[in-house]
């Protein structure tokens, strides 16, 4: 009897390991309603979303996706030559994405409980992203500069719902995503106080350790504070200095080739520039670029004749890091003494505050 009893034991151990063999990874049953047969739908993970993860093809208004990830991560599906796609959170469960032709965006996404959480973010979120948009539908050449300031206080609130979410799901990867896109506004102190609050496989993570080594570098500069020094390398592979500018007034831009604000901005500043540089007015251009081909390209384009550095990382720049930058375009406006003395300073304030200085 002893030994029949451990023969079940036994087996019932080999069947339970069984069960969780055949239950890792995921399963994408999805439906595309009105989508031809032969259809190809794309699978891409963030944040690469250039690399085809795998692909399929639509069967009777069907396809599927099998794998094994690791952790949540961020999937988007596309179909391509079109503009159906929809991103959503993919962990290891079956998940079931119902959409259709013309609509995928709107796609139903089921069995993914990170992607239940982000729904329940982005459902308290509505009403602030609606005024977001009747205001970016508002702007023109003339109101523009008004328009950026209400616009960043939209942010603000933006953040604050985040940073409330964050505090209620502390072992999401919603959470630990949206706290790495808010850490620059919420600022150093803050950060870690909620990044503390996260479970320890969210800390471990990559954008874990990318919230770390924010908290270890940023400063929380204010007005009136002096400025920190950084370093990072021209177009020449030069390495410049912020301490090297020798200017009586330091405009630092925070910009990329590829944000189209920020380059709405760049004829302003080749006029501001060509007009009080031999007075002493300086730019130093700090680039959240990542493609070095793309970023140089855009400084010969867009005419600028000013230092332009950049470390190549992405929206993990330094020394954006350092002055707590993440929304681009931004600048902060450094006087002769090398005090912060203006922040976000565009448009007809700048041009008054440099007639005010050189004038």
């Amino acid at each position: 009897m002893k030994q029949l009893g451990i023969i079940f034991l036994v087996f019932a151990i080999a069947i339970s390991c069984q069960n969780k063999t055949d239950t890792r990874g995921f399963t994408i049953q999805g439906t595309a309603k009105n989508v031809p047969d032969g259809t190809h739908i794309l699978l891409y993970f963030f944040p690469n979303t250039h690399k085809v993860v795998d692909s399929t093809v639509v069967m009777d208004e069907k396809f599927q996706f099998k794998g094994n990830l690791d952790r949540p991560t961020l999937a988007h599906v596309r179909m391509p030559n079109s503009r159906d796609d929809k991103t959503f959170w993919l962990e290891n469960a079956e998940i079931r994405v119902v959409g259709e032709k013309g609509r995928f965006s709107d796609a139903e996404i089921t069995g993914s409980k990170t992607q239940d959480e982000s729904v329940l973010l982005l459902s308290r979120k509505d009403s602030i992203f609606n005024e977001m948009e009747k205001l970016e539908a508002m702007v023109t050449d003339s109101n523009r500069d008004s328009l950026f300031i209400i616009y960043e206080q939209m942010q603000n609130v933006e953040v604050g719902i985040n940073q409330k979410f964050i505090a209620e799901y502390p072992e999401s990867y919603e959470s630990l995503t949206r706290l790495n896109w808010s850490k620059e506004r919420l600022g150093g102190h803050k950060t870690e106080q909620l990044f503390s609050s996260l479970g320890t496989e969210l800390k471990a993570s990559e954008e874990g350790k990318t919230i770390q080594e924010f908290i270890a570098k940023n400063q929380t500069l204010a007005i009136g504070d002096s400025y920190v020094d950084f370093e990072q390398s021209n177009t020449a592979g030069q390495l410049v200095r912020l301490s090297e500018m020798k200017g009586k007034y330091t405009l630092i831009e925070f910009w990329a080739s590829w944000c189209g604000p920020c380059r709405s901005f760049n004829p302003e500043l080749v006029e501001l520039y060509d007009q009080y540089h031999d007075q002493g007015f300086e730019i130093l251009g700090v680039s959240l670029d990542s493609d070095e081909n793309r970023w140089k390209g855009a400084i010969e384009k867009d005419g600028l004749t000013w230092t332009n550095v950049s470390d190549l990382k992405g929206a993990n720049n330094e020394a954006a890091m350092i002055y707590g930058v993440r929304d681009i375009p931004d600048n902060l406006l450094i006087d002769e003494n090398g005090k912060i003395v203006a922040r976000f300073i565009h448009g007809s304030a700048l041009k008054n505050k440099l007639k005010e200085v050189f004038d």
